[in-house]
């Protein structure tokens, strides 16, 4: 294709909010060197993908494909879930599922409760994944420790602020296997920070999401 066809597309498929000032080959053929100013990235002999800052980017629908590719590759499909390792919470119909794998000395998993408190129409599957500090093993022990129908309300307690115990009672030791099972999981899974939220879809999101955002995604995976 002519350079200036490239031009040319590369403003049709980005309609006209890129401009380019030049068009140039490159040792690598089917591949073009596209300049605005200082700025610089390359794209195809159609003008529709782009390589820019080390992404490949869909001019024309403006997706980042490679975020797209790094998004299934970080997927856990929800029915490879330890569910059984969960502390299960059910609101409305329960229709939309969402795993969550928080701590409480994590800030941003503190910040999240109001967010999660406000879903509705979710089952919500929480794991209590002590992996920021050692000071929240007791913690999660201590919530496992309880019987199935109160260690939603024990684990809520650390994630609202309550101080984690100093250490696992005698009691409690069994319940360290289970939340080993979870972490060993983690790992596995290279859930490497808090939180790490799973879709239904098996998206995984590190970090907090906008509730309004989160409520749309939840919609999203259910109707896939």
């Amino acid at each position: 294709m002519h350079l200036e066809a490239i031009k040319a597309a590369i403003s049709r498929h980005s309609n006209g909010n890129v401009q380019v000032d030049a068009v140039a080959a490159t040792p690598v053929p089917g591949i073009f060197e596209v300049t605005n100013g200082r700025e610089v990235f390359y794209a195809d002999s159609t003008g529709r993908y782009a390589f820019v800052d080390g992404r490949l980017v869909d001019i024309a629908e403006k997706r980042d494909l490679t975020q797209a590719r790094l998004e299934q590759l970080a997927a856990i499909p929800f029915d490879e879930l330890p569910i059984d390792l969960a502390i299960k919470t059910v609101r409305g119909n329960g229709a939309r599922k969402l795993a969550v794998f928080e701590d409480p000395a994590c800030p941003v998993c503190r910040s999240m409760q109001d967010t999660l408190a406000a879903l509705d129409n979710v089952t919500i599957y929480t794991f209590a994944y002590p992996v920021v500090s050692p000071e929240s093993i007791p913690a999660a022990v201590s919530a496992w420790c309880e019987p199935g129908d109160q260690r939603d309300r024990q684990w809520q307690t650390y994630m609202d602020g309550a101080p984690p115990p100093q250490a696992i009672a005698p009691q409690c030791e069994p319940a360290m296997q289970q939340v080993g099972r979870i972490v060993e999981f983690g790992r596995t899974r290279e859930i490497r920070s808090t939180p790490t939220l799973v879709l239904g879809d098996g998206r995984r999101i590190v970090g907090a999401m906008p509730r309004e955002e989160l409520d749309a995604a939840l919609t999203r995976a259910a109707a896939r």
